[in-house]
């Protein structure tokens, strides 16, 4: 049996961000796995009001890790290494943002996380990335030894329903029946303005925004107010079920960022019937595979084009939707829990 903690703090932030999925899957999973007894800890000084009852939870203070037994592994999903006794450390790496001077966050806020993750990177027994395209990122800055780093593609949750077969929500009602999707934060990183380039010399089609505000936002509230309002829908948090409406009733769900560490609305909206366009680089294209059409992320008219063929041929949307509901299902979260575990296993 192996006694392995998690610092799951990202759960206290919203359960609909990527590291807050890894953290809820993480969790679940090791709380499942027969060869794993896991303990699920949150810093002390984050909301917890949205921390979820079925799985093992306990507030980081900064005297629990000289309370609480040695664990064998410890292991660190929100970018920081918990302050627990334990035998092995794995820090999970899902970008490389902090690591250099880039446009996708503040000079600030790389001064302050920078070092740390630097520090414990090269301090991590082993270092488990989302994707190849993160790996090969971070071996570039030579922090550490390529042997010490692994991958884990993430999963995602195919939906119990086929396609259609659930009822629509008001959500969908309100927007109508052609609209663009696009899913996750509203930043500098995730290319909006290529968004709404695409959409807004098209007429009859509305653009529906899920996400909350990121760094760069007031850029993009620019280019928002270059879209018609009464086709512009923005929602910062839905409900699960108005998100699988949303996905599967959608022309298309646009993600076209500059880069991705991995890009888990890519596998959400192939999980829910909707043809994907996504940009031809990083790990958006490594998710994405063959499954989806891949963009340059400087050209939206490539996108428009997309868009308008999906509309004009069924065919090929019909064919971009089965590719990418079988896409999706080669990722599933068991999957991602038992090469977790195999990385374990090798450093014990």
């Amino acid at each position: 049996m192996i006694r392995a903690a998690y610092d799951v703090t990202a759960l206290g932030d919203s359960l609909h961000g990527g590291i807050a999925q890894v953290c809820y899957q993480t969790l679940l999973a090791a709380d499942q796995h027969p060869d794993i007894a896991a303990d699920g800890f949150y810093r002390a000084n984050r909301p917890a009001e949205n921390l979820k009852e079925e799985v093992p939870l306990r507030k980081l203070g900064l005297t629990t890790g000289w309370r609480v037994k040695p664990f064998d592994i410890v292991h660190g999903l929100c970018h920081r290494l918990p302050r627990l006794r334990g035998g092995r450390t794995v820090y999970t790496l899902h970008d490389v943002w902090s690591l250099y001077p880039n446009k996708y966050q503040s000079a600030g806020f790389q001064k302050k996380i920078g070092p740390r993750m630097r520090r414990e990177l090269i301090a991590a027994d082993c270092i488990i990335t989302d994707s190849e395209t993160t790996r090969d990122n971070l071996l570039n800055l030579d922090l550490v030894l390529p042997e010490k780093v692994h991958v884990s593609h993430l999963g995602v949750t195919m939906p119990a329903t086929e396609v259609g077969i659930h009822p629509d929500t008001d959500i969908t009602e309100a927007i109508g029946d052609r609209y663009v999707l696009f899913v996750g934060r509203l930043e500098y990183r995730k290319n909006l303005p290529h968004v709404i380039e695409a959409v807004r010399e098209m007429p009859s089609m509305h653009l529906v925004l899920v996400g909350e505000p990121g760094f760069g936002y007031d850029e993009v509230k620019m280019h928002l107010a270059q879209m018609d309002s009464d086709r512009l829908h923005l929602f910062d948090q839905i409900s699960d079920v108005q998100m699988a409406d949303l996905y599967s009733n959608a022309v298309a769900t646009l993600l076209p960022s500059w880069e991705e560490g991995f890009g888990l609305p890519i596998l959400e909206a192939m999980s829910h019937g909707s043809p994907v366009i996504t940009c031809d680089r990083s790990a958006s294209a490594e998710v994405a595979g063959q499954a989806a059409v891949l963009v340059d992320p400087t050209d939206p008219a490539a996108s428009r084009d997309a868009i308008i063929r999906m509309l004009d041929d069924s065919e090929f949307r019909s064919m971009l939707i089965a590719a990418g509901r079988e896409r999706a299902a080669g990722f599933t979260w068991v999957l991602y829990f038992e090469r977790v575990v195999e990385v374990y296993e090798s450093i014990l």
